[in-house]
């Protein structure tokens, strides 16, 4: 602050004044013109002008509209996502947060109305869900904190959700192989990888021949279809490993070998388009009528994952090798590439399950 200041008495209320930034400010500062404010004013108004100065700009920082300030938010934060993810918050934030939260400024949410919004998405939406939405909620309020626009973030005081994971049914051992039996083509093919690797269907989908090392009975995976979208995965930001070596029963590279002399195309499974699959309905379409026809409930295409999971720990299949093998989580990822002798007791393993199965 400098240049001249000081203050003046208008009607009965003192304003204070002076060039702050090269402006020329004069604020009320709501106090009555008597002798003791006065007094007090006169020897303190640069500070006192100072302070209404920051008051106000704060109000106007809190009266920030919530969901105007997160749109900026995951603007500026969207290098640290893929496209998809990208896509994903500003779907969750225009379709989940938004319509409660529309009206709302920074300063005015709080615990409880956390609280409220996420019980009311949870008697629509999983809490899977739920609880990405919240997560992109809490990344916005925490960047209102970080950037001294609110004290403290209210979703951090509200009470969290507990996920719950819906039972997965798989198929049993005589559907599978009811299955497998009836099925023809390179649908035979797809569902016998699924029923013997527990690939992801995105992970099915998008195979290449050139990830299949048949002389070692391996699949380095390297790529997943989700929504459409083909991706690497080594440079995916999500928490599934689907970057991973996968190994294939023996009765599996036999299919394989015979299948690629039928195959004139670089990917494992082209629509007629001759790309990959994009959505995992395509699938589910030939997947249908061969379950309708052989009088076997319909578990979704993914339950052949589930089957695959069931298969090996009945059979004895330790839960860190089974664990590994279907990439439940990045944090194992290391694990995968292991010395050629941990990696035929691996196979070793495997075949010893499909054998025992009828599968040889």
């Amino acid at each position: 602050m400098r240049g001249a200041g000081g203050y003046n008495i208008v009607g009965k209320t003192i304003y204070v004044y002076g060039v702050v930034d090269n402006k020329r400010v004069r604020l009320s500062t709501n106090k009555e013109a008597n002798s003791l404010n006065i007094n007090w004013i006169k020897k303190n108004y640069q500070q006192v002008l100072l302070n209404l100065i920051a008051e106000k700009n704060n109000s106007q920082i809190f009266s920030l509209n919530l969901i105007d300030f997160a749109e900026e938010v995951l603007e500026i934060t969207k290098s640290k996502r893929n496209k998809h993810s990208q896509k994903d918050y500003l779907s969750k934030l225009e379709n989940y947060i938004k319509p409660f939260f529309k009206s709302y400024t920074l300063k005015d949410i709080k615990a409880f109305d956390i609280e409220r919004w996420q019980a009311q998405l949870l008697m629509k939406y999983s809490t899977v869900t739920v609880k990405k939405t919240r997560c992109i909620l809490n990344l916005v309020l925490e960047k209102a904190v970080a950037n001294d626009m609110i004290t403290k973030n209210p979703v951090k005081y509200s009470d969290t959700i507990k996920v719950i994971h819906t039972k997965q049914i798989p198929y049993s051992l005589r559907e599978m192989k009811s299955i497998l039996k009836n099925s023809k083509g390179w649908l035979n093919v797809f569902l016998n990888l699924a029923f013997s690797t527990g690939l992801r269907t995105g992970e099915l989908m998008a195979l290449k021949w050139e990830d299949f090392d048949l002389d070692r009975s391996v699949l380095y995976l390297k790529r997943s279809i989700s929504k459409g979208k083909i991706t690497d995965v080594q440079t995916s930001s999500t928490t599934k490993n689907h970057y991973r070596l996968v190994i294939l029963p023996k009765f599996v590279v036999n299919i394989l070998k015979e299948y690629y002399f039928q195959s004139s195309n670089v990917w494992l499974f082209p629509s007629r388009l001759g790309k990959p699959y994009t959505e995992s309905k395509s699938i589910v379409r030939y997947f249908k009528p061969l379950l309708k026809s052989l009088n076997i409930e319909y578990k979704t295409l993914y339950a052949t994952r589930h089957t695959y999971i069931s298969l090996m720990r009945n059979n004895g299949v330790s839960a860190d090798i089974v664990t590994e093998i279907v990439g439940h989580s990045k944090e194992i990822e290391d694990k995968h590439y292991l010395t050629e002798s941990i990696n035929m007791h691996k196979v070793n393993t495997i075949n010893d399950v499909f054998e025992k199965l009828g599968h040889s």
